[in-house]
């Protein structure tokens, strides 16, 4: 009797043991589901935990004009992260920001991560914003282009969009100008509303009245009138490179040599400063950095300069991040785009040293969705951007997929 006892006594304290340990183990999924350090250690064990997700990176090559076959997943509306921006700065996004930033603990996190958005919306119109218009969109190359017509979201393509620019004097034996991606007399697809136009160039190197645009041959840069083909040459043998195209003349560079110059339509050229390599310019103001470029996994500085008066200030930057401006909101405000080591992140600076981050992803997660790339075309709507999957708004400080076609855009909804 006695070894039945003890025996079901062993038996009682196995039990007693096993649903302990089942307790624990409950609660510790709950923990590493539902915490900050709890969700590290569940990415590390591989489990796939709704509470977990952050919003991923997905930095896709260069889109073409087509609809997408899978939803669009986007970053939902996200809270503004201030940036304390000095030349060396403690980046602290604040205590809204999720996860919580700790440099030392996550050196070159991303300041912060969301869920996705779901994706364009089948019906005439989006949710939130109604359009009546159609937004300028090419795929790569002279005659890509056409239109996202809104309501709607579907692509028309127009033949006109085969254009390029022409030889400085037709008829003699000068130069076809070169051009990008083997194209002659092209370097990207400008829709200019005002003319009813395509022109082949980006978008920063058309003036902002339309009238002209900028293009560059053997080291001289060569302006066009949109209206009557009247045909200027600037800066002539100074190897210049096209930053921004004025109403009242165009900014140029001399890559691989810092400095940035403006070359009126009318007088004579002037050298803004000898130092800087600059990114872009708008509003009189230009974007650029102190050097060509950093070590890897060193952060740079985005400097500001005014245009009229050459100052140079720091502006921008953040901690383990290299930055570089993309293009300028509808009111001139630089859209600054960081690399960390650990994912990207999209601000717009609203002064100098303070931002607010509009989209932030991290790498190696499992589920990557797309993330807005390029460079941004801003009108009274918002910031327009593809995805590579999708074409969507920022605007009121919320993201809207706007359409399931997908490529490079040309110019505001017009």
């Amino acid at each position: 009797m006695r070894k039945v006892r003890d025996l079901l006594r062993q038996r009682r304290v196995m039990a007693i043991t096993l649903v302990t340990l089942l307790t624990l183990g409950i609660v510790g999924v709950v923990v590493a589901t539902t915490t900050s350090v709890g969700c590290s250690l569940t990415r590390s064990l591989a489990v796939k935990s709704k509470q977990c997700l952050t919003t991923p990176v997905a930095i896709v090559g260069s889109p073409t004009p087509s609809a997408g076959s899978q939803p669009s997943n986007f970053p939902s509306p996200v809270p503004p992260v201030e940036s304390s921006s000095s030349s060396n700065p403690p980046n602290n996004p604040g205590a809204s920001s999720y996860p919580p930033y700790d440099p030392a603990a996550s050196p070159g996190a991303v300041p912060g991560s969301y869920p996705p958005l779901a994706g364009p919306a089948s019906g005439p119109n989006t949710p939130g914003v109604a359009l009546s218009c159609r937004l300028p969109i090419y795929a790569g190359g002279p005659g890509s282009g056409g239109f996202i017509v809104f309501p709607g979201g579907t692509f028309v393509a127009d033949p006109r969009s085969a254009v390029s620019a022409p030889s400085p004097s037709p008829g003699t034996a000068s130069p076809t100008p070169p051009g990008f991606g083997g194209y002659p007399g092209w370097w990207g697809t400008t829709y200019d509303a005002k003319y009813s136009k395509w022109l082949p160039v980006p978008w920063a190197w058309m003036s902002p009245d339309g009238s002209r645009y900028a293009y560059p041959l053997n080291g001289d840069i060569y302006v066009e009138s949109v209206t009557g083909g009247a045909q200027q040459e600037l800066g002539a043998g100074q190897r210049f490179s096209v930053l921004d195209v004025e109403n009242d003349g165009v900014y140029v560079t001399a890559t691989p040599n810092p400095g940035l110059w403006f070359l009126p339509f009318t007088g004579a050229a002037k050298q803004i400063t000898a130092s800087g390599f600059w990114q872009a310019a708008s509003h009189g103001a230009a974007y650029g950095t102190a050097t060509s470029s950093v070590p890897q996994g060193a952060a740079n500085t985005i400097l500001k300069l005014d245009l009229k008066s050459g100052a140079n200030t720091s502006f921008f930057s953040q901690l383990n991040g290299q930055s570089q401006v993309t293009g300028f909101d509808i009111e001139g405000k630089p859209v600054i785009l960081v690399s960390y080591p650990r994912g990207v992140a999209i601000f717009i600076a609203t002064g100098p040293n303070t931002a607010t981050v509009i989209a932030a992803m991290t790498y190696g997660e499992y589920q990557p969705p797309p993330f807005p790339q390029g460079s941004p075309i801003a009108d009274n709507r918002g910031l327009w951007y593809t995805t590579g999957s999708s074409t969507v708004l920022f605007t009121s400080g919320s993201w809207y997929p706007m359409s399931a076609i997908a490529g490079q855009i040309a110019g505001q909804c017009v």
